[in-house]
């Protein structure tokens, strides 16, 4: 018989390991809890240890079987949290279905159906609500209709979809009894999140009409500084009504066909009930702050139903010139590759050859290869693989290469800081930032459009978000299109039959700081038709107007350029280093150009300092004719203390004030404009900025365009100041002539 004979070190560890086995047996989970509690936990984890702990001393939950000889561990008790979770959440459901009110109601039957259509069309006013297998307008379906009677406070679900072994009403029959509803204008309409029911129905063959209030757009106007206007997180937090999300309840990826009709009931019918509840707390509380509801009944919620129907009718790509253009695009991003491979190369691989001489620790890198018998001979790496190329999306490459290729070091390699200022002396950094341009438009714009564009209607559907900013201005997603550069509007053409149009508020910001700050050097240049930043730079710098103007060539002066970087910076609360980076100067030329400024132009200093005071004072600025407020409760507090948040507050200010009113005008000029597109047969086509544009027919004449250009005018008027517009007109939206050429 052979003896395993132990060495010392070997017979020390088994000790250790017997007598930590020991330990976990004997550790009661009191103690094991105490550990753990000990350990470096972050508040989520604490917040589940605690959860875990509670549920186990009550007897809710015990350990893992598997577990049980073990010592008990944090990464247990985490496990347990997740099974916790699940049976809270099923107990939620349970106890949701139990204690249903009475006044929800499950529809399933033909008369049942019957007598909620005929009570709710004698309704004034009614919650609905499209209940479908998901959130994607153009890929889901419809399952059911919450219909809330709000005259005796009743709450109806119709099911048409749901995977349960009861029978439902069929889907077409509850939709054409439901259409006189739906379509009927002298109903009124409320729903959170409106605009995907409206779209949801539209693509079911409804049009909506009498929609009177969305209480998501209505709470993003009774405070913008919300961080999720979700239903649910609404209603817990001002009405005190306990309300968990979908996703809290039935889990990310669950449709709610799948949703069985008792738990669907209590689900659904609640969103109505509490939904009409947010409404009446809204709209109590809009009354109470200056213009508010009036506002928001007037312009927002009849401008919702334009930007559904500006989001359904989508865009025309052509495919077939994005194919060519990106196949350009390809041949030419490989051509400055080929050219900055050719320069940066060499000096990557001196750089790569320098830490090889003498690395006193290399750390490896993605071209890094070590030989582990040549590390122990001499103590270190050893490089076995020469780069073949430079790596330009890795920042630690690139900053290496050109840092070894000019001989100096640079801060980073940041497009505008660092390599725009390169490129002026070295030109493969300009064929570096060729090739950047050049795969940013392939990837971001020109090869990803195309693959948006929807199979059920064959164009690309963008999201706008009507209040998608702080101070009411639009934003858009899916794709951005306040963000498309030149190159990518080459891609959407007109339909067979129509041109797109751009109107634009010619210089809408500048004549907004001209009425509100009454400065008599803007009022003049636009009374008079002027340029408004080289009236500023003539009179600012004592030169002619012509001279401060344009350009041979057309581009700015360096008078008319820094006047629009001031006067517009300033209005953002600029700093001396904002400006002397914009201006290419020293922050000390900086601060006496803004000081010499504002001494020449008191009013606009005025204004700014009267809109910091109240805010300061007042925790918010009103907007417009008390049309909305922007809440800064940061700016707030003792100007002699330092407070970073204060001081941006403050700078917020000014610029809430033109930006607010800036699209409350460009708001209530789009629903004059649907008013015109309507009688001539013509659709909008987009928002972006100061920019709206229409689809019109191609036929357009002089007094099409006249109509347009009266509506861009006149459909909200500034105090002291005309407005103006700048019309034109193509077929591809890039390839734009003036209305006149046109004409």
């Amino acid at each position: 018989m052979r003896l395993n004979i132990r060495t010392p070190t070997q017979a020390k560890d088994a000790v250790k390991k017997a007598s930590a086995k020991k330990s976990a047996s004997i550790e009661t989970i009191d103690e094991a809890w105490t550990r753990i509690f000990a350990m470096k936990n972050s508040d989520a984890d604490r917040r589940k240890l605690d959860e875990v702990k509670i549920a186990m001393e009550s007897g809710m939950i015990g350990r893992e079987p598997e577990s049980i000889t073990k010592r008990f561990s944090k990464a247990e008790a985490l496990r347990l949290h997740k099974v916790l979770a699940e049976q809270q959440k099923a107990e939620m459901l349970r106890k949701m279905v139990e204690e249903m009110p009475s006044n929800y109601r499950l529809v399933l039957t033909a008369q049942d159906f019957e007598n909620m259509v005929e009570k709710a069309a004698q309704e004034e006013l009614i919650v609905f609500d499209i209940e479908s297998t998901g959130t994607d307008v153009w890929a889901d379906r419809i399952v059911g209709h919450v219909i809330s009677t709000t005259s005796d406070d009743v709450h109806y679900y119709v099911p048409v979809g749901h995977d349960d072994e009861r029978a439902q009403l069929d889907f077409d029959y509850v939709l054409e009894g439901l259409r006189p509803i739906y379509e009927d204008e002298s109903i009124k309409k409320i729903a959170h999140n409106a605009k995907y029911d409206i779209q949801m129905l539209e693509r079911a063959g409804v049009k909506l009409g009498g929609l009177y209030w969305d209480t998501l757009e209505a709470m993003k106007l009774l405070n913008e500084n919300e961080t999720s206007y979700a239903l649910k997180p609404l209603v817990s937090k001002y009405l005190n009504i306990d309300s968990l999300g979908y996703a809290e309840l039935f889990g990310n990826g669950t449709g709610f066909d799948e949703i069985d009709l008792d738990t669907a009931v209590a689900y659904a019918a609640k969103d109505g009930d509490i939904t009409y509840k947010l409404y009446e707390f809204q709209r109590y509380h809009l009354a109470q702050h200056g213009n508010l509801l009036e506002y928001f009944e007037t312009v927002e919620m009849p401008l919702l139903p334009i930007v559904s129907e500006m989001e359904m009718n989508g865009y025309v790509i052509d495919r077939e010139f994005a194919q060519d253009y990106g196949d350009q695009l390809r041949k030419e991003a490989a051509a400055s590759y080929k050219e900055v491979q050719k320069a940066l190369l060499p000096a990557y691989k001196r750089h790569v050859d320098k830490n090889n001489a003498n690395p006193p620790i290399y750390r490896g890198g993605p071209y890094a290869a070590y030989d582990p018998r040549e590390r122990e001979k001499i103590g270190r790496p050893v490089i076995k693989d020469v780069p073949k190329e430079v790596n330009l999306n890795s920042p630690a490459q690139l900053k290496a290469a050109i840092e070894e290729y000019i001989g100096k070091p640079i801060e980073n390699t940041d497009a505008k800081q660092t390599l725009k200022p390169l490129s002026k002396k070295y030109p493969v950094i300009k064929e570096l930032l060729n090739y950047r341009e050049k795969t940013k438009l392939l990837s971001t714009y020109i090869d990803a459009l195309p693959e948006l564009i929807r199979e059920q209607s064959g164009r690309l559907h963008a999201n706008f978000h009507q209040n998608g900013t702080k101070t009411g201005r639009f934003s858009s997603t899916a794709p951005n299109l306040q963000n498309q550069p030149e190159e990518a509007r080459k891609m959407f053409v007109a339909p067979e039959g129509y041109y797109i149009v751009n109107a634009d508020f010619s210089a809408q910001e500048v004549r907004i700081i001209a009425s509100e700050s009454k400065e008599d050097v803007l009022l003049r240049a636009f009374a008079e038709g002027k340029d408004a930043y080289a009236s500023l730079a003539s009179e600012f710098f004592g030169k002619p107007y012509e001279d401060c103007y344009k350009n041979a060539d057309g581009s700015d002066t360096e008078e008319r350029k820094k006047m629009k970087v001031v006067l517009l910076m300033s209005m953002y609360g600029a700093s001396k280093y904002g400006l002397a980076q914009a201006l290419d100067i020293t922050p000390k030329e900086a601060e006496k150009f803004l000081a010499d400024f504002f001494k020449k132009y008191r009013n606009i200093d005025r204004f700014i300092k009267e809109t910091q005071a109240f805010a300061n004072k007042n925790g918010f600025v009103w907007i417009g004719d008390k049309q909305r407020k922007r809440r800064l409760p940061e700016a707030r507090g003792n100007f002699r203390q330092y407070s970073p948040e204060r001081n941006r507050a403050m700078r917020q200010g000014p610029n809430a004030k033109i930006q607010g009113l800036a699209a409350i005008q460009t708001k209530i000029t789009m629903i004059e404009l649907d008013k015109l597109c309507k009688r001539n047969g013509w659709s909008l086509y987009f928002t972006i900025h100061d920019e709206v544009g229409l689809l019109v027919k191609d036929d357009i004449d002089a007094q099409g365009i006249q109509d347009i250009v009266d509506v861009m005018t006149k459909s909200y008027l500034l105090d002291g100041v005309a407005n103006g517009t700048d019309v034109e007109v193509q077929r591809r939206w890039s390839d734009s002539i003036t209305a006149e050429e046109y004409l």
